[in-house]
């Protein structure tokens, strides 16, 4: 049996461009994209079909090894069936054992000794008899026929419709629900949430304190513009970057069929990069930058300084941003005021960098 294990994996990786079924060894290994059992042949001996489709409507006089992509047994198997599949169906009668890993399992027809199953969803019809054990670990089970021996399980839904002979132990596992945080885990969420967009604050105000003390000025002065440029902007970048993997794909397509593959990776590689280095500094913004500069603003608004040395722009950074942090942090609402919070400042970046852009200088008369 092992040994027809092994064949069976082999004919699967190696039968793909098949088209016709293939028999090997007298009929006992057959291969192809559909290989079919019709009705009213028999197979003496063992049996192992691999294929896109395997389909037995005759007879098998001995073990039946399927691989594929649905396997179909309409037919009968005296001794025992091992499946590999994505779907597999037993209509007809199995002598032996039934053993499948499979995506979906469906038993309609007898099995005369034990059933192994490892699959997604199993159902086992009304009209099902299971001379043996069945034993299965499945996502979903619907169990209407007749067990003569007992039901040993593990799945995430099960339904019983039908009968057991022996004893039943089925583990339903339902999934676990995530705990309510606490106040102590909220407490430690908004701390940290403020301590990154501080630090990141704090650096901006030092590497380059005029965009962020201008960005910030442009949010007091200019809101309803600032608000209106970050929903563009943040629209703008999402539409760069998938143009730009789509046009680095296409062109690497191109190249490829012109036959210079050299250029193709180098290609991919830039293109990806550029992609990746646009999105991580658009996260960069919107993740920290973005509020960093609102609660700069609201800073300033509150304490009402005007003063320009570095400590009253800091005491007012951590003030602002305090305030942004525990606003985002309301239940329901706080998503909503935190989005507000980004695409105001996102646009406020953006204007103040448009407006610092060099300006080429005009001929004096």
């Amino acid at each position: 049996m092992k040994a027809m294990v092994l064949v069976a994996v082999a004919l699967a990786s190696l039968s793909g461009p098949a088209v016709a079924q293939q028999s090997e060894l007298g009929g006992k290994v057959r291969s192809g994209r559909e290989v079919t059992i019709p009705a009213g042949e028999t197979v003496r001996g063992d049996l192992v079909a691999s294929g896109g489709r395997v389909r037995v409507d005759g007879r098998v006089d001995g073990d039946l090894v399927a691989s594929g992509g649905q396997v179909t047994v309409a037919g009968t198997v005296t001794g025992d069936v091992l499946v590999g599949a994505g779907s597999t169906t037993i209509s007809g009668d199995v002598g032996g054992d039934l053993r499948a890993g499979t995506g979906q399992a469906r038993i309609e027809g007898r099995v005369g000794e034990d059933v192994l199953l490892g699959a997604g969803q199993v159902t086992v019809a009304s009209g099902a008899r299971i001379g043996g054990d069945l034993i299965f670990g499945a996502g979903r089970m619907q169990m209407d026929g007749m067990v003569d021996g007992n039901v040993l399980g593990s799945t995430g839904n099960y339904t019983k419709g039908g009968s057991v002979t022996g004893t039943e132990r089925v583990n339903i596992q339902q999934p676990e629900a995530a705990p309510e945080p606490t106040l102590a885990d909220r407490a430690v969420d908004v701390l940290r949430r403020y301590v990154s967009v501080l630090v990141i604050g704090v650096l901006l105000l030092w590497l380059v304190p005029r965009v962020l003390r201008g960005a910030a000025e442009v949010a007091r002065g200019r809101a309803l513009l600032s608000l209106g440029v970050g929903i563009l902007g943040f629209i703008a970048v999402i539409v760069v970057v998938v143009l730009l993997v789509l046009v680095t794909v296409l062109v690497a397509i191109v190249l490829g069929l012109l036959g210079l593959g050299s250029l193709t990776g180098v290609t991919v590689v830039g293109g990806l990069l550029v992609a990746a280095v646009i999105a991580f500094v658009f996260v960069l913004a919107v993740v920290f930058a973005a509020p960093a500069t609102v609660g700069l603003a609201l800073g300033r608004l509150l304490l009402r300084t005007g003063g320009r040395s570095f400590g009253s722009w800091l005491g007012a950074l951590a003030l602002g941003v305090l305030v942004v942090v525990l606003v985002a942090s309301i239940p329901v609402a706080g998503g909503f005021l935190e989005a507000l919070v980004v695409l105001l400042g996102l646009g406020a970046l953006l204007l103040t960098a448009r407006a610092r852009r060099p300006q080429v200088a005009q001929p004096s008369a």
